[in-house]
């Protein structure tokens, strides 16, 4: 009987195991077929305007600022400024430096001038007709000189052939007549210029002293200029550094003003960013002095050159509207770059981040997700720009895309395209909207 069991036993438990073996395959092929798939929700993508935006921060700062400083040493006679002060015109006094020599050196080059300068105008004036009617009757009367002169030299020379006057008379006569005749053409001469004006030697040599006795005024002037110092520009007082009383010297800072005219934002953005961006484009400022408020800018300029630290790109801004700003407030700036009128638009969920860097976005076809390597554009909190991998239409997952493996089959849950139709509308040109209902 012992022997009958030892026998029965193995035959009873080998087929045991194969109908457990059975079942287990059974069961494990029912398990396969009835694999559950992984529920995803759907977005088509779509074609949208985007507008990149290059967000960024940045300083108020006043591009025109000068510090003005004394050329002249000297006691500072007139500086009523204090800080915050407006200056309401160009060319308005701001500091005056005493210095009495100057105005005397002045008034000493003014003197000289108005000699040479009336000298010059009796040149010019000519001679006047009294001197030309006594040059005239000084010509008649040597011209009786020396005809008398001639007429007494002629008669003692007879005399002096025939005997009855010695040669020495002669020879007095005849100096006589040389004399009277020789002052007669000097008198000639003289009334010949009179009558002919001054020659341009003379009008040159009369100008140039003139000139010379300008020269030297305005010299003299010019000193004296340096002694009071003008505002170059309307503006506000920033800095004062003396006070009246003080004693200027040469290069010594005086005041410090800037022009709020001048006033923009300045911010820095990197290189790959400012490239493209042009002058002339829309910017959001927000200043920490206004909150809550933000006002429209456009770009003014753009810096050519980097930074060397920072590897960024300088830009200044201009508000449009019209707020006080001070130098140093600090603004967050929304700069408007490049534009796309016809962009392929994903949800910014839809898009998986592999370790190697890759970015992923998951399209659904025919039941199953199929894997999409993508080349991102610009961006914004909630939508991105598919450069390359997507096309405008196809059903991308924007919800349990996570641990999403190629190929797998899935579950179309909620199809949120439909949920945001009504508020994208707008944004969506009419030939783009066409072509998505035809798509669905």
């Amino acid at each position: 009987m012992h022997r009958i069991i030892n026998r029965v036993c193995p035959a009873l438990l080998s087929a045991g195991m194969a109908v457990v073996l059975a079942a287990c395959g059974q069961a494990k092929t029912e398990m396969t077929k009835s694999k559950p798939t992984v529920r995803v929700d759907v977005e088509k993508a779509r074609l949208e305007i985007m507008v990149e935006r290059l967000q960024t921060t940045g300083d108020v700062i006043a591009t025109n600022t000068v510090v003005l400083e004394s050329t002249v040493e000297g006691p500072i006679s007139f500086c009523p400024w204090r800080e915050g002060d407006i200056v309401d015109t160009a060319g308005e006094k701001l500091i005056v430096i005493e210095r009495p020599l100057y105005r005397q050196e002045l008034a000493a080059a003014e003197a000289v001038l108005a000699v040479a300068q009336a000298k010059l105008d009796d040149l010019l004036a000519g001679a006047r007709p009294e001197e030309i009617a006594q040059a005239r009757e000084t010509v008649k009367h040597l011209a009786d000189c020396t005809a008398f002169a001639k007429a007494d030299f002629d008669r003692v020379q007879n005399l002096v052939t025939s005997g009855s006057l010695p040669a020495e008379a002669a020879e007095k006569a005849r100096v006589d007549y040389s004399k009277c005749h020789t002052q007669h053409e000097s008198a000639k001469e003289k009334l010949a210029m009179l009558a002919a004006g001054p020659t341009k030697t003379e009008v040159a040599i009369a100008k140039a002293a003139v000139a010379e006795a300008s020269a030297r005024r305005d010299m003299a002037q010019a000193q004296l200029d340096e002694c009071s110092i003008a505002a170059p520009f309307a503006g506000v007082i920033t800095e004062v550094y003396v006070r009246q009383g003080d004693l200027a010297k040469p290069r010594q800072p005086l005041l410090k003003m800037m022009s709020e005219a001048s006033l923009v934002v300045r911010a820095g953005l990197p290189e790959v960013s400012v490239m493209e961006l042009q002058l002339g484009a829309g910017a959001d400022v927000s200043l920490d002095a206004y909150p809550g408020k933000t006002f429209a800018a456009r770009v003014a300029r753009i810096y050519p050159r980097l930074e060397g630290s920072s590897r960024t790109r300088l830009v200044e801004l201009s508000l449009d509207d019209k707020v006080r700003l001070i130098p140093r407030m600090f603004a967050r700036v929304s700069l408007r770059g490049r534009r796309f009128d016809s962009a392929v638009v994903v949800p910014a969920q839809a898009v998986v981040a592999t370790p190697r860097g890759e970015k992923l976005v998951f399209v659904v076809k025919d039941g199953k997700a199929e894997r999409r390597v993508v080349q991102l554009g610009i961006e914004d909190s909630k939508r991105v720009q598919v450069v390359e991998g997507v096309q405008a239409g196809e059903d991308v997952v924007v919800a349990g895309n996570l641990n999403l493996k190629d190929g797998a089959a899935v579950t179309l849950g909620k199809d949120v395209t439909a949920a945001h139709a009504a508020g994208d509308a707008a944004s969506v040109p009419a030939a783009e909207a066409g072509q998505k209902d035809g798509g669905q």
